[in-house]
C-alpha cells in the first residue's frame, strides 16, 4: 500500500503566508504574544481550519484547537504555537502548526474517517511574556497559580482569573500530545540525522538576585575603598559560569538580564539585579547547581536571592517514543534519541496526558533569530513522520477502546 505523503509546496505556501501576514518586525519575525500579530496568525489559522470542515473552539484566553471527528470523545491533539520572540525566526513554532494544519489536510484528502478524533492545538503565549512562558498550554494543563500579583498581569492584558480556570482541560480530555518543532541546536545536523526523538525536556530554574554595593562618585572614590556592585556581579556571572562546567552533562547556566544601577559614567554602580537560569534534564543536579551558586554568594559578595521560575524536568512517553522510531524506520529516516534543552508546549502537557516530540534540523543550531533556517526537504520528511505517527497512535487507541468496549 503506498503511504500518505504531505504536500510540501502547500506547507510551505501555508508557513510562508502566515509569516507575511502577521509580522511586525523589520528583521525577522515579530509576532509577540497577545499582539494583533498573534492575534491575526490565530485568526488565518482559524478559517483555514473552517473551510476544512474541523469543528473549531477558541477559549477564553486565546488558545485555539480544530478538530476532525467526534468533539465529544477523546482526542489525539497535536500542535504548537504561533507568537515569536522579537525579531525571531519563520519557523520556531509556527512549523509545529501548519505542519499540524497539513497532516489534517492530507488525511481529508485521502477520505481519512477517524475513529479517534484528530485535535489541531494553537497554544497562545509560548515565549516569554508577562504571563510567563508557555502561558496558554499551562493554563490548559491547570499548571498557573494564583496570586493577586499575577491577577493583575492578567488584568494589564484583558484576562481574569475565571478565564484561566474556564480553560482547565481534564486528562480524559486527550488520549495524547504530539508535536513537531524545530531542534533549536545543532545536534541532527551536526550527526546527519533527519528527525530527533525527544526523550525528555529540560527543567528551568530562574534565580533573581540583587547584588548590593554603595554607589559613589566614580572621580573622588579610591579603588580600595569602592564598594561595586557590577564588580561584584561580574564575579558571580564568571563564578555561575564555572561551576555549570563543572557540573557536566547537560546542565547549562546562563545569565542573559542584568540591570545595573543607577548606570550612569560617573558612579560606582551600588545595585546590580539579574537573572540566572539553570536548566537540565536532572532536578537534583539542577538543585545542586544551585546550591553551589548561593554558598558562593554567601561566602564572597553582599546578594538577596529569590526563586523566580521552578519548571521540573518531564520525560516524554516512552510508547510514543517507540511508536517515531518505528515510523521513521518504516520510511529509512535516520533518527536519534535526544534530550531538548529548550522549553516547549509539550512540557505543560505531560501533567495532563501522554506526550511525544519530534524534532527536525535546524542550520547551525540557530533560532530566536532572523536566520533561523529548516531546509524544506527536512520539513517534508518531519511532516511525513509526523503524519504517519499520528495515523499509527489513531490505530493504537481504536484497539484500546475496542478492548475496553469488549470487556
Amino acid at each position: 500500500m503506498t503511504k500518505l505523503q504531505i504536500n510540501i509546496d502547500r506547507l510551505k505556501h501555508n508557513l510562508l503566508e502566515v509569516g507575511q501576514i502577521a509580522n511586525s518586525g523589520e528583521k525577522g519575525y515579530t509576532r509577540l504574544a497577545y499582539s494583533k500579530e498573534e492575534k491575526a496568525a490565530i485568526e488565518w489559522l482559524k478559517q483555514k481550519m473552517i473551510n476544512l470542515s474541523l469543528s473549531v473552539k477558541q477559549d477564553r484566553l486565546g488558545n485555539t484547537f480544530g478538530r476532525l471527528g467526534d468533539v465529544d470523545q477523546p482526542a489525539i491533539c497535536f500542535g504548537s504555537h504561533l507568537d515569536t520572540v522579537p525579531e525571531g525566526g519563520l519557523y520556531d513554532g509556527a512549523l509545529g502548526v501548519i505542519v499540524g494544519l497539513e497532516c489534517i489536510q492530507t488525511l481529508i484528502e485521502s477520505g481519512y474517517n477517524p475513529e479517534i478524533p484528530l485535535e489541531l492545538a494553537t497554544f497562545v503565549g509560548e515565549e516569554a511574556n508577562p504571563l510567563g512562558g508557555t502561558f496558554g498550554s499551562r493554563a490548559v494543563a491547570g499548571l498557573v497559580k494564583h496570586s493577586n500579583k499575577f491577577e493583575k498581569k492578567l488584568q494589564s492584558l484583558n484576562f481574569t482569573w475565571d478565564d484561566v480556570v474556564s480553560v482547565i482541560k481534564k486528562p480524559t480530555d486527550y488520549h495524547c500530545y504530539l508535536e513537531l518543532h524545530i531542534e533549536q541546536g545543532a545536534l541532527l545536523e551536526t550527526i546527519d540525522k533527519k528527525v530527533g526523538i525527544v526523550t525528555s525536556i529540560a527543567g528551568i530554574l530562574r534565580l533573581s538576585v540583587r547584588v548590593n554595593g554603595k554607589a559613589s562618585h566614580s572621580g573622588t572614590t579610591p579603588m580600595k575603598m569602592r564598594k561595586d556592585a557590577l564588580l561584584d556581579a561580574a564575579k558571580l556571572i564568571q563564578t555561575v559560569n564555572n561551576i555549570a562546567i563543572d557540573a557536566g552533562g547537560n546542565i547549562v547556566a546562563t545569565v542573559g538580564e542584568i540591570t545595573a544601577s543607577p548606570n550612569l559614567a560617573n558612579v560606582v554602580p551600588g545595585q546590580v539585579e539579574l537573572m540566572i537560569e539553570i536548566r537540565g534534564s536532572n532536578w537534583e543536579e539542577m538543585k545542586t547547581v544551585e546550591e553551589k551558586i548561593r554558598k558562593w554568594m554567601l561566602e564572597n559578595i553582599d546578594a538577596e536571592v529569590a526563586i523566580a521560575v521552578e519548571k521540573q524536568p518531564n520525560a516524554l512517553t516512552e510508547s510514543i517514543q517507540k511508536c517515531i522510531e518505528e515510523v521513521c524506520k518504516s520510511r529509512n529516516t535516520a533518527y536519534k534519541y535526544m534530550f531538548s534543552g529548550a522549553n516547549h508546549d509539550a512540557n505543560s502537557l505531560t501533567s495532563i496526558t501522554d506526550v511525544g516530540m519530534i524534532f527536525v534540523p535546524s542550520k547551525a543550531g540557530l533560532s530566536h533569530h532572523p536566520d533561523e533556517f529548516t531546509s524544506w526537504s527536512d520539513i517534508e520528511i518531519g511532516a511525513n513522520v509526523m503524519l504517519e505517527t499520528l495515523l499509527k497512535l489513531s490505530k493504537k487507541y481504536e484497539k484500546v477502546n475496542m478492548a475496553v468496549e469488549k470487556s
